[in-house]
């Protein structure tokens, strides 16, 4: 990604997005996607414990490495202390209504899409020298607004959400969808991923970005014949687990074959 280019850009292009959900505290993290090539990342501040100053570091990480940098919130009410430290973009998780969505839409945009209030403190304006008509121009033109689609509620109300400008992205949640559907856990049950294109088709005809998490090579070229372009494929937590089992795996069966008596088993 060119330095400076916000993820909704690239997009816009037609080019493929590749994201890192981050549930790990470190920055070093931030910095090693950045290394690896990753086109984002996403901090799931939903499901994993992190603290304000935790949060600020991995973001400040971020821009220093010119990584795009997305928080999942737990809850909308934690927005707004956010945005001062200019997040790529805002997740709101579990968004069920219009109303809710113009919730998410009222803390992030400015007037006239929404009612954010005006922070004269924000790095750029501190640190660049922006007015404070350029910094609103801007976030309304840069900031990600994505919403995330889960639930049976969400879906009967899918083109509300997704008809309100300032929306830019919208997610699935396959495993919330599962209990939903009665197939708890099975993420990719038939009916799940039926349901799951649902929403990419619905997204797309709004004129929105589908950001759609995937598993593996196979189900990321499936997503891109629907038309996805943006894609989250991997957790550091995941990846770092099977890596260390691998590794690990791989110098005890070298020593095995070796016939080192210290690693046969009792």
């Amino acid at each position: 990604m060119k330095t400076g280019e916000s993820l909704g850009s690239r997009l816009k292009r037609g080019v493929c997005c590749f994201g890192l959900s981050v549930v790990l505290p470190c920055p070093s993290v931030i910095e090693m996607a950045a290394l690896a090539g990753y086109d984002f990342v996403r901090i799931d501040w939903e499901h994993a414990l992190f603290g304000a100053i935790e949060l600020r570091e991995l973001l400040n990480t971020a821009r220093l490495v010119g990584m795009p940098c997305q928080v999942r919130v737990p809850e909308l009410t934690m927005i707004t202390p956010l945005l001062g430290q200019e997040p790529a973009g805002i997740m709101v998780p579990h968004v069920e209504s219009e109303k809710e969505a113009r919730a998410a839409v009222d803390a992030c945009r400015f007037q006239p899409l929404g009612r954010r209030g005006m922070d004269g403190n924000t790095r750029r304006m501190r640190c660049e020298g922006m007015t404070r008509r350029t910094y609103m121009e801007y976030q309304q033109e840069n900031l990600d607004i994505v919403v995330q689609i889960e639930s049976i509620p969400a879906m009967e109300k899918i083109d509300e959400i997704l008809s309100l400008d300032g929306i830019t992205m919208a997610a699935t949640g396959r495993a919330d969808l599962s209990q939903e559907l009665g197939f708890p856990g099975q993420k990719n049950h038939p009916a799940v991923l039926e349901v799951e294109e649902f929403i990419i088709r619905k997204v797309l005809e709004h004129g929105k970005h589908p950001i759609i998490a995937a598993e593996s090579a196979g189900r990321v070229g499936q997503l891109y014949e629907m038309g996805v372009r943006c894609f989250l494929v991997g957790k550091d937590e995941a990846l770092l687990a099977k890596k260390a089992a691998e590794n690990l795996e791989n110098v005890k069966n070298f020593h095995l074959n070796k016939g080192c008596r210290y690693f046969l088993p009792n």
